[in-house]
């Protein structure tokens, strides 16, 4: 699903209008009906609505849904906030507005119609759209104000007013949406946390613009749901054997970092990879084998402190000849040793790699070993990673993550996945992924660890490298949303969500979870 700017929509929306032949105020037609039917559909609160129309085209799909509402039985009063609609649909949806059953009114002062906010069951946010930015008006802002105190379950119709589309950001009061019914596409603000809180949930309302009217107006950032993450994953056979899904190869810990290989071993393993080999320092060893029973365990040879030496590097590229995707960094360390076997892996490994933690601040002291790479590569960093990668300031990076990720992914031919509270995904192609799911559960030690042995799984099964990422993101922060219903963000683990993988995935085979 694709994620569009105030002026992609309505490039794509030309496209619509000129490949249909419908006019503008049909595409409006079609949109107020659409959310009308997502309002009825989703409203328990009862039948008492007040629809807040502003003066453009927001208030114009506003007239549309009190038209809708009307006709299913519903009680509609209608607030203008900025007098009369001026755009010429706008205007002619106004003027098919039954006034002997909708009440108008014109909002001068609060007190004027605090007894129409005060008696509505539901409230419908028409004031602005995509084209908002800036700051509410003191008057519209106390409006707003009132609305969000008001305890009526309260939908916004594209944007909440006094939030802007495409930054996106808040500056001051703004309606806080139960439900948000997005026109045709997710924008920015439906997104991107915490902004994307005011939203609620966000319904998408089908107008009948099609991805050829989206590519068409050069989209080329996009979301999936989980209908669409479903398809990515490996098929299971009656027929198969451990095989048949793939030898995983997983290069993680030291001594004093023992936890991260059984995180990313259980990832992979609970990801459905058919084999799985753990390659540990010696130092490591007997800590970590009576944890995981299921992998094939390769001792490394490790220096006086319990990091892998280079001495491991023969037996490395040994064993990945045999495995169908490799995984190094996470809780190697970084010294001289293990920066040796890193780049060393680099340039030999023909399979795919991911490259996570150490991995990555061992490629930030020699960013030009990626070129001398073989494999296809994935690179998995958090913003302090991503700072020793491309020596911008974390502030930097998070003020413009996909700039960021996507110029590291194409200048250096890598899948990128910028671990933040909406992770990126980046490939080296140019597209770029923008993931919804996940929570504030997730900012915990051992949580790169798991995905990273999600993504592994996913890679040694036949899955592309970006799709990978894709799939293994969305499902790490999809573990975690489900988790969550139960259990309090603040003191799950992420053993606890690795365990609860089993669960989280035949719910989600099955589409139960929506």
């Amino acid at each position: 699903m694709y994620i569009l700017t105030s002026k992609q929509m309505f490039e794509a929306e030309k496209q619509a209008v000129n490949r249909l032949g419908i006019t503008f105020c049909e595409l409006m037609e079609r949109a107020g009906c659409s959310s009308a039917d997502i309002i009825m559909k989703t409203n328990s609160s009862g039948k008492n609505a007040v629809i807040v129309c502003g003066k453009g085209k927001n208030g114009g799909d506003g007239f549309v849904i009190a038209r809708k509402l009307l006709e299913n039985g519903y009680g509609v009063n209608i607030i203008l906030t900025h007098g009369d609609p001026k755009p010429e649909d706008a205007v002619e949806m106004f003027g098919r507005t039954d006034t002997q059953k909708a009440v108008i009114y014109r909002y001068d002062n609060l007190e004027n119609i605090t007894h129409v906010i005060d008696s509505a069951d539901i409230i419908i946010d028409c004031i602005f759209g995509t084209g908002f930015s800036g700051k509410l008006d003191e008057k519209t802002a106390a409006l707003v104000s009132y609305i969000n105190c008001s305890g009526a379950k309260t939908y916004a119709i594209d944007v909440p007013s006094g939030a802007c589309c495409d930054s996106p950001e808040i500056n001051g009061e703004c309606i806080k949406a139960d439900i948000t019914v997005a026109i045709s596409a997710y924008k920015f603000i439906h997104i991107i946390k915490p902004y994307s809180e005011i939203c609620g949930k966000t319904i998408i309302a089908d107008i009948g613009i099609t991805n050829a009217d989206y590519l068409a107006s050069k989209v080329g950032i996009f979301t999936h749901d989980s209908s669409e993450i479903l398809p990515i994953l490996p098929e299971r056979k009656s027929v198969s054997n451990k095989g048949s899904y793939g030898h995983a190869l997983s290069i993680c810990s030291s001594k004093a970092m023992q936890g991260a290989s059984v995180l990313a071993a259980k990832g992979a393993l609970r990801m459905g990879a058919g084999l799985l080999t753990v390659a540990i320092p010696d130092d490591a060893y007997c800590a970590v084998v009576p944890k995981l029973t299921e992998p094939l365990m390769l001792p490394l040879p490790c220096d006086e402190k319990g990091f892998m030496s280079a001495d491991a590097v023969p037996v490395l590229l040994e064993a990945q000849k045999r495995a169908s995707a490799s995984l190094i960094g996470c809780g190697i360390g970084l010294t001289d040793g293990t920066k040796e076997v890193v780049y060393s892996f680099i340039k030999n490994a023909t399979k795919p790699l991911i490259i996570d933690a150490d991995g990555i601040n061992a490629v930030a002291c020699n960013i030009d070993i990626l070129k001398a790479a073989k494999a296809p590569i994935v690179m998995t960093p958090h913003p302090g990673e991503m700072s020793r990668l491309c020596g911008k300031e974390i502030c930097e990076i998070l003020e413009n993550p996909i700039e960021t990720a996507l110029r590291f992914a194409t200048e250096n031919s890598v899948t990128l996945v910028l671990k933040t509270a909406n992770t990126v995904v980046c490939s080296s192609d140019g597209r770029v992924y923008i993931n919804k799911t996940g929570n504030n559960g997730l900012s915990k030690g051992g949580s790169g660890d798991l995905l990273a042995g999600m993504l592994l799984s996913l890679l040694a099964q036949g899955v592309s490298t970006f799709d990978s990422a894709v799939c293994a993101v969305y499902l790490h922060g999809l573990v975690a949303d489900e988790y969550a219903k139960t259990h309090s963000t603040r003191s799950f683990l992420p053993s606890d969500l690795a365990d609860y993988l089993p669960r989280l995935l035949s719910d989600f085979e099955q589409q139960v979870i929506n």
